[in-house]
């Protein structure tokens, strides 16, 4: 059985290892923002393509309290947070720009970046409201049970802050784009989705973790 008490990792290899995972959730959380704007059928609901990655940023969050503590946690969020607004500007750059006369597909790049654009903004509200109650929801969970029983911590913060991250995404992204009902069916099959994902996730947090502290 994987040791759960928090520990916070010295030296360069942890350092490192912390490296990767913040890495790993900026990649997932950028991806994410970049393919939401295309709507997907999964397991037969309809959902923003991002939701094949965007779960994994509160994976890797847990990870990193559970491992390195609370205020690098924070970091994370507040690190991922600040690469949104800059692909947010970097976008509205590329949409700015001039196009080289041989070039036809500007106004077919505006459309898709305009979209991405509001998409991101979305993102950065919802980001930040569920991933610091993701934070605050697992170590309160952490604080109950004593640094016992991982899983209730990771399943119990991510599945709430899940919640919480999907209705002021697609409301906010998609409200107008799409009707109010249409809007709820958004939020029905990515939250289906990310709550199963949280519970089978928690094998792969348990890995993480030791990995980290080997």
């Amino acid at each position: 059985m994987l040791p759960e008490a928090s520990i916070q990792i010295p030296g360069s290899a942890g350092e490192g290892k912390y490296a990767i995972l913040m890495a790993t959730f900026v990649l997932a959380l950028g991806a994410a923002n970049v393919i939401a704007s295309k709507i997907i059928i999964l397991f037969g609901f309809a959902a923003p393509a991002g939701i094949i990655v965007y779960p994994l940023t509160f994976m890797m969050t847990d990870v990193v309290s559970e491992v390195y503590g609370k205020a690098r946690a924070k970091q994370v969020v507040w690190t991922g947070f600040a690469m949104m607004i800059l692909l947010l500007v970097i976008t509205r750059i590329a949409i700015w720009l001039p196009p080289a006369p041989f070039y036809r597909q500007q106004e077919d790049f505006r459309k898709i970046f305009d979209a991405s654009s509001r998409i991101i903004l979305a993102s950065l509200i919802a980001y930040l409201a569920s991933q610091t109650c993701d934070v605050a929801l697992f170590h309160f969970w952490k604080g109950v049970t004593k640094d016992r029983h991982l899983w209730i911590r990771n399943n119990l913060s991510t599945m709430t802050s899940q919640l919480i991250d999907t209705v002021l995404f697609i409301f906010i992204a998609f409200y107008g784009v799409y009707n109010f009902y249409d809007c709820l069916r958004l939020i029905g099959g990515q939250y289906l989705f990310k709550f199963v994902f949280a519970i089978l996730d928690t094998p792969f947090v348990y890995l993480g973790v030791w990995w980290a502290r080997r």
